[in-house]
C-alpha cells in the first residue's frame, strides 16, 4: 500500500504542464500567437521552417530587440515559465513583418499592439499597450537551448534547453530523479 501511494505521488509530479507553439507553420506566424501558462509550465516551440527563430523581447514597446532567450538554431526549443508575467516573443528575421507572440498577455489586444509596434504601424485602439515592468526580479521564464543572455534586466530571461536536452532548467533533473525513484519502487 505504501509503495503504491509513493508511485502515485511520484507520477503526479511527472505530469508537468506543457504547451506547444508552431513557428512558421502558416508562414510568418506563431501558432497560437498567445498562450496563458502557469509558473513551472513548459512552452515548447517547434520551428517548422528553418528561416524562423524564437527570441525574447523585453517589453511590448520594444519588439525586435533581443532581451533574453533565443533558440540558437535549435528546431525544438523549450521555455519554462518562472511566473505568470508576460513574455514577449518574436522571430528575429521577420519581426518587422509582425511575427510576434505573447505568453501571458496582460490584455486581449496586446498581441495586436505588439505586432503593430514591431511592424512600425500605429497600434490598434483596442490593445492596452501596457509595457512590461522592468527590473531585476524573478525572470518570467527559463528555457532550454542556447540562451542569448543570462537573466538580468527585463524580468523575463528564461531557462532554456534544445532538442538535445542541454540547458540550465532544474525541471529535467527533478523529473529524472523522480523517474528513477518510481522505477526503483516498481522493481
Amino acid at each position: 500500500m505504501r509503495s503504491q501511494l509513493f508511485v502515485a505521488a511520484s507520477l503526479s509530479l511527472l505530469a508537468v504542464a506543457q504547451q506547444t507553439v508552431q513557428v512558421g507553420k502558416d508562414g510568418f506566424t506563431f501558432t497560437p500567437n498567445t498562450i496563458t501558462g502557469k509558473a513551472g509550465e513548459t512552452i515548447t516551440f517547434n520551428i517548422v521552417d528553418p528561416i524562423h527563430n524564437v527570441m525574447q523581447a523585453a517589453s511590448i514597446s520594444t519588439p525586435c530587440k533581443p532581451a533574453g532567450f533565443t533558440n540558437g538554431g535549435a528546431t525544438t526549443y523549450s521555455v519554462t515559465l518562472n511566473n505568470t508575467d508576460p513574455v514577449y516573443v518574436y522571430c528575429g528575421p521577420h519581426c518587422t513583418l509582425g511575427m510576434v507572440m505573447i505568453i501571458n498577455p496582460k490584455a486581449a489586444g496586446d498581441v495586436d499592439t505588439f505586432a503593430a509596434t514591431a511592424s512600425g504601424k500605429p497600434p490598434a485602439a483596442s490593445g492596452s499597450g501596457t509595457p512590461a515592468a522592468s527590473g531585476s526580479g524573478t525572470p518570467a521564464a527559463s528555457g532550454s537551448g542556447t540562451p542569448a543572455a543570462s537573466g538580468s534586466g527585463s524580468g523575463a530571461a528564461p531557462t532554456t534547453t534544445d532538442a538535445g536536452g542541454s540547458g540550465s532548467s532544474i525541471a529535467p533533473s527533478l523529473v529524472g530523479s523522480i523517474g528513477g525513484l518510481v522505477l526503483a519502487a516498481l522493481l
